[in-house]
């Protein structure tokens, strides 16, 4: 995978909340394919254990395993916490996306609009423009859309939490959890549409999959998620290798020409 370094202006990450690699292959999803057939994809990014949503979104905001930032399960809290981040960023959460490009873009817009209240705590506040909670999906979506006109950030970090609920309340493998990824994937079209395409990284991440009515198993549908790159100079197919969620931070840090933090375990995805 290559990136068009000169071009590449803006960032904007989409996480879905519980979207499974089944929720990509069963589901009517033409906006997500339109990003698959324009970039690099994979249904088989692996997540970290355990599989709940808190060690897993710190992993994709901070390119290392909850062995290193300390974010061991949905109870974590700055000031309640088992295992002491292996290297402490400004605000002393383990250094994560936003902390470590305002470092070196301290002028850069940065931006989280989160669904999941518990988003917010993994992001440092002090190094982001802007971090907001909205209810719902929808809202989320409009809420980032109206950001994104008003700033055009470098980097707009956008979650969105109904599929998750879809999954827990009805089942991971149910037509009500298929019918929440199809209107995911209608939002998502409208986030496409809002941004400069031809001069943004989209990158579309999920934190884990489903089995049941539940997650935080040892299974491979709970582990493996859909990871796509589409932008521009990126080379299309399907991402060969390994790619893990710990790659993601440091392969938009690469994209955007910034230097990783020496801490994250993650590596370029090309």
């Amino acid at each position: 995978m290559t990136f068009l370094l000169a071009v590449i202006s803006h960032v904007l990450i989409i996480g879905v909340d519980g979207l499974s690699a089944d929720g990509v292959r069963n589901a009517a999803i033409p906006n997500i394919h339109k990003l698959m057939d324009r970039g690099a994809w994979t249904l088989k990014s692996r997540g970290v254990m355990p599989t709940v949503s808190s060690p897993n979104w710190m992993s994709l905001l901070s390119g290392a395993g909850p062995e290193m930032h300390g974010v061991h399960s949905n109870d974590w809290e700055r000031f309640n916490f088992k295992i002491e981040p292996a290297c402490k960023g400004s605000e002393g959460i383990f250094p994560g996306i936003f902390g470590v490009i305002h470092e070196q873009r301290q002028n850069a817009a940065l931006a989280a609009i989160h669904d999941w209240p518990g988003f917010g705590r993994l992001v440092e506040k002090n190094s982001a423009s802007h971090v907001q909670h909205v209810k719902g999906s929808p809202e989320a979506t409009a809420a980032a859309i109206a950001y994104w006109k008003r700033h055009q950030p470098l980097l707009l970090f956008v979650h969105l939490d109904d599929v998750d609920h879809a999954g827990h309340g009805k089942t991971w493998e149910g037509p009500e959890y298929k019918a929440a990824v199809e209107i995911i994937d209608g939002l998502i079209g409208q986030l496409v549409a809002a941004v400069p395409i031809e001069k943004t990284l989209i990158v579309l991440v999920a934190d884990h999959g489903g089995t049941g009515t539940k997650h935080g198993n040892d299974t491979t549908n709970e582990l493996e998620t859909p990871l796509v790159f589409a932008g521009p100079g990126i080379s299309k197919g399907e991402i060969t290798g390994r790619p893990r969620s710990i790659d993601v931070a440091p392969t938009v840090m690469k994209a955007l020409g910034l230097r990783p933090h020496p801490c994250w375990e993650g590596v370029p995805l090309w």
